[in-house]
Formats: structure tokens, sequence, C-alpha cells
């Protein structure tokens, strides 16, 4: 039988000291979860004041111990560089691996590059410098566990402006660009890449053939997405749930894609510089070539909602339930009064910073559309677009004639949609 004995405490658990024994390690045990939670506040307050943490700081970056910044490595700098400037220039994670492989350049511990470790360090916030997120998961009832997510997003204040800890490999514009290149190629559902955008209709054509969707009788389009196979598109429900489902539409790519793409140029040139269809879509396309911006407004808005949230509680506390007295609820109100002004003004800033102006001219978009690549045509399409996208109704019969117009249904960005998305 086993037994535990603490010479300098004096106990033996065989002579009746379990019950003591049992308080002790559950005082060492909640002792245990304190010292980690002083960790996490003493990080937390040193990345808040632009320090960037523990740990190794990322390829191409140097960190003097205790200074808690970053700034370029002289030997890795070069290198680090190179890769950020392929991704810059459209290259994917896996073609800027080969390149930088052929090109003689090595990690850190002298291996060969991979696409996971150039997509892992481009997309390090501490690449541009700035405070990386991390947080402790968590289990199903709250309770911290031995492994942590984040890292893919920048710490930011109140105001949801990026902290920064010093000078990174790129520029925060230049981050948040290359990361929107990476997740534009990524496929979400199995992390994996997408091949590079070659056609233009995906993710905007529609399937118009009839069907009875709700079973009531009643025919309707299928609205189906369609995607490109063997140099057509096809309806996505006829290929994956059976004819029996849909009949669904198949056209060629190139004939369709050739006049969707003339309709655009149509359409646009059609539209008075002041309308604001053509300021909704500008609107769209900068939040689409401007990712930081877009990005900052997004964190900014919700630091605002936030806010406001607190501010209600505050009052629900005050006035409803009087958990506070008045003083108290003056000062914590007024400093999230000052909070809500602050995100109000930076907010501001960032629409007046956004010049919509060289956008909203006609001659100025379609310049754009015949200056863009396969991915910037696509997205210009979806920004004039509504939710329906563009519907593509069957052929007659087969090697029926008509013109591939007359059986695309467009479904352009109004001037209602414009009111209700603002």
């Amino acid at each position: 039988q086993s037994r535990l004995v603490s010479v300098s405490e004096g106990l033996d658990s065989s002579q009746g000291g379990r019950m003591v024994f049992a308080i002790l390690s559950e005082r060492a045990r909640e002792e245990a979860k304190d010292m980690a939670k002083r960790v996490k506040i003493g990080h937390d307050s040193h990345k808040a004041e632009g320090r960037r943490g523990t740990g190794r700081p990322p390829f191409g970056l140097y960190s003097a111990p205790g200074s808690g910044k970053v700034e370029p490595h002289p030997d890795e700098y070069g290198t680090a560089r190179r890769l950020a400037d392929l991704l810059l220039a459209r290259k994917t994670t896996k073609d800027t691996a080969h390149q930088l492989n052929e090109e003689g350049y090595r990690t850190r511990s002298g291996a060969t590059w991979s696409p996971t470790a150039v997509s892992k360090l481009a997309q390090s916030p501490l690449f541009a410098g700035m405070v990386p997120v991390r947080r402790r998961k968590t289990d199903e009832h709250g309770n911290p566990l031995d492994s942590w997510e984040g890292y893919g997003e920048p710490l930011r204040d109140e105001t949801g402006e990026v902290i920064m800890c010093g000078k990174g490999v790129v520029t925060p514009g230049e981050w948040f660009k290359i990361k929107a290149l990476i997740a534009e190629r990524t496929d979400d559902r199995w992390a994996k890449g997408k091949p590079e955008a070659k056609y233009l209709g995906t993710g905007s054509y529609r399937c118009g053939r009839l069907r009875d969707k709700k079973g009531t009788g009643e025919l309707e389009p299928c609205g189906g997405s369609m995607s490109h196979r063997g140099g057509r598109y096809r309806c996505e429900v006829r290929q994956t749930r059976g004819k029996s489902i849909c009949e669904g539409v198949v056209t060629l790519a190139d004939r369709i894609d050739h006049a969707v793409g003339q309709a655009w140029i149509h359409h646009i040139t059609a539209l008075e510089p002041g309308d604001p269809v053509v300021i909704e879509i500008a609107r769209r396309w900068l939040a689409f070539a401007d990712p930081e911006t877009q990005a900052r407004k997004n964190e900014a808005q919700k630091a605002l909602e936030a806010a406001q949230r607190r501010v209600k509680k505050l009052e629900d506390d005050f006035y409803v339930y009087g958990k506070m007295d008045e003083e108290r609820f003056e000062e914590l109100s007024e400093g999230q009064r000052a909070v809500i002004e602050s995100i109000a003004a930076t907010l501001e800033a960032l629409d007046a910073e956004a010049d919509l102006s060289p956008l909203t001219q006609v001659a100025a978009l379609r310049e754009a559309w015949e200056a863009a690549d396969m991915a910037d045509k696509r997205m210009l399409l979806k920004c004039t677009l509504g939710k329906k996208g563009i519907t593509v109704k069957p052929a007659a019969r087969q090697g029926d004639h008509t013109p591939i117009l007359e059986r695309l249904e467009f479904d352009w960005l109004s001037k209602k949609d414009t009111a209700t998305e603002k």
C-alpha cells in the first residue's frame, strides 16, 4: 500500500493526514490556474503597450532580448522580402516556394521552402510588425486547455487601430493585400489551394432551368450555381443531385464569358457619372482593392457596436437594477462615450481617406475592366450584380442558335439595392 509523506509539513497519509493532503493539492491546482492567469494578464498588458509577446520572431525579423520590438534581421530580410514580393506579384504559395528554392533561398533551419511554410510566414501579423492575437482554447464548460489559437489576426485597440510592435518585412497594407490574395485562392472547406481564376462566371452564373423546388407543382428557376468543367458551364444541382432534381443548363464557357464581358461594358457606359449605382460599384471595388482600409473599417465598426452595448449595459445596471451609485455610473459612462466619439471620428476619417472620385468616372471603370486580369474582372462583375447574379436560361433545343445574350437575365445593381445596403 502506498503512502505520501511530507517532511517539511510533518504530514503522513497513513496517519490521518489524507484530508490535509487533499486540501493542499486542490490549493496547488488553484494556484496553478491563478499563475497562468497572471502570466496572461502580463502578456496582454505588454501587447497593449506595443510589445510582441514571447517566442521567437518569424523568419526575416529579429527582436533584441527584453525589448518586445521587432526589426529586420540582417541575414534573413532579403529572403523574406523576396518571398513577399513574389506573393504581391500574385504568385501562389506553391509557385513562391518553388521560385525561392530554385534561387537558392533557404529557411532559418537550412531547409527548403514549402507552400505551407510560405503561407504561415506571410500571414503572421508579426511579418508586418503588428502585435498578433493569441487566445487560449477552452472546453465546452469554459475551462482553459493547454492549446492556443490565433496568431492570424493583428491586435487592435479600442478604436479598431492596429497595434504595432516595430518594423516588419512588409507594411500593414502589403500584409492585408497578401492575406486577401491567399484567401482568394484557398478553399475554406478543406484549407486547400484553389486554381488560378481562368473563367469569368464562377460564382455569378445561376441555372435558369424551371423546376418544382418546393414540391407544390409550381415551377421556378433552379437558381443553382454553375461551375466550369471541360470548357462548359454546368448546373451544380444537376451534377450533384441528379437529373431527377434538375435537368440543368450547359453552355460553352468562352461564348458566354465574351457576351457577359460585352454586356458589362455596355451597362457601365450607359450609366451617368453621378448615378448612385456607379458610386456603390466604386465603393465595392475599393473594398476589394484596399483590404487594409476595409479591415480597419470593419474592426472599427465592431468596436463601436461593442462600446454601444457596454453603454446599454451600464444604463440597465444603473436605472433598472440599481447595481451602482450615480458617481460610478457617470464615471464609467463618460469613459465609454469618449470611446464612441473616438471610434466615430476614426470611421469618418477612413471614409474621407477613401477617395471614390477616380472610380466614379464611367471611363475609369471601363479602363479598369480592360486592364484587369481574370480575377479582377470576376470581382468587378460581382460589384455590379445583385444577389441573383446572372441567370442562364436553357436552350430551346440542341443546336439552338439563339444569341446567348437573349438567354441571359442580369440582376444588375439597382438604385433600390444601393439604398438598402447603405
